[in-house]
């Protein structure tokens, strides 16, 4: 029988740099994946609150696997507690190479192991995202072998689309009319590596916050976030509006494996009528054309209202924003998650009942 250990990251000997190989050695891994996103979610969640036990999966002295982990504080209703999860979201799934001996072995051990350090640390909830680059065909076995450990299914539908000489051409109608009216306006730019200055990342700061009416996460986390279009893992599109000489909108595009992710956006309100939103998008994908990326993933559908799925009407425009350049095309992504404590999971059933009451008028 084929054994496994864990090594965390914090004793393993260069600990960075067998992570990013790794990161690329393996099938599964994606840019949720990377050593830089993974310092982004730690100073994104809040250093104070919030340990990083990720850790190496060990076979006969040799990395064959990373394993992402974080456990910080979550409120969910009136409770403050602790979970397993990437500031707020779904961690990435423990993630092997191709030639680790008893594949399915060894991510069982890796499962084992991370329920096992997040009880430890206080963990009430764990949340598990099973997304490589390119949907592959073992997702549902594997989420099948994960249930068999008592998590529950709590996949989704993301919006999805193949990039190629189509794809613009295929877009809504009406926003192709957008980009060609007040394109004129705007001169647009990719920008990555040496040129995300201080004084961009101090832009982007500024209009994230203005666009998102107050600010959320720390002003470190943005630095950490201008790091991955530093480091080559991502870029932004910038939209500077020629007669006011402003930056009125700033998208940033994870681009990792040949496939890219809708990271973050934010845009002037004061110039949401002038449709930036749709010039960042159409010179976003004409940048993938030109980088050979073959697919783009742009975040998740938003369904009808449902018993345990109730999403506002923001996200619901968002959604539909996004229908309008993916048209019908998604993936399914795969998110497993447990509870640990009845307390948790009592808060949870609490918050979606306030949620229903309040959707039925009831409260």
């Amino acid at each position: 029988m084929t054994s496994y250990c864990a090594l965390p990251i914090e004793t393993a000997p260069d600990a960075m740099q067998v992570w990013e190989r790794l990161t690329k050695a393996c099938p599964d891994a994606w840019f949720w994946h990377t050593w830089a996103n993974m310092q982004f979610n730690f100073v994104a969640a809040g250093k104070s609150e919030v340990q990083n036990l990720s850790f190496f999966v060990m076979h006969d002295g040799q990395a064959v696997g990373l394993v992402p982990l974080m456990v910080n504080r979550t409120k969910i209703g009136e409770l403050v507690a602790r979970e397993a999860s990437y500031y707020g979201g779904p961690m990435p799934w423990p993630a092997l190479v191709a030639e680790v001996p008893d594949c399915e072995a060894a991510e069982q051990f890796a499962l084992t192991e991370l329920e096992a350090r997040a009880r430890e640390a206080g963990a009430e909830r764990i949340r598990l995202r099973l997304e490589p680059p390119l949907p592959a065909s073992n997702e549902q076995d594997r989420l099948e072998k994960a249930v068999g450990l008592k998590y529950l299914d709590s996949s989704y539908v993301s919006h999805w689309m193949t990039v190629d000489e189509n794809t613009l051409a295929n877009v809504r109608e009406r926003y192709r009319r957008y980009v060609k009216r007040f394109a004129p306006g705007y001169d647009m730019a990719v920008v990555e590596g040496g040129a995300v200055t201080p004084l961009l990342e101090e832009t982007y700061f500024h209009l994230h916050v203005k666009d998102a009416g107050g600010q959320f996460r720390s002003r470190e986390s943005y630095r950490f976030q201008a790091d991955l279009a530093r480091q080559g893992e991502a870029f932004f599109v910038v939209a500077r509006n020629r007669a006011g000489g402003v930056i009125a909108g700033m998208l940033l595009i994870s681009s990792y494996k040949k496939v890219a992710y809708d990271n973050s956006v934010a845009v002037d309100p004061d110039y949401q009528n002038e449709y930036v939103s749709h010039l960042l998008k159409w010179t976003a994908i004409q940048e993938l054309l030109r980088r050979g990326v073959t697919h783009y993933e742009l975040g998740p559908k938003s369904a009808l209202p449902g018993f345990m799925s109730l999403p506002s009407e923001k996200n619901r425009g968002i959604s539909h924003f996004k229908e309008g350049w993916a048209r019908a095309s998604t993936r399914r992504v795969v998110v497993a998650e447990k509870f640990l404590s009845a307390r948790f999971l009592q808060a949870y059933m609490q918050a979606q009942a306030d949620s229903l009451e309040q959707h039925f008028g009831l409260k």
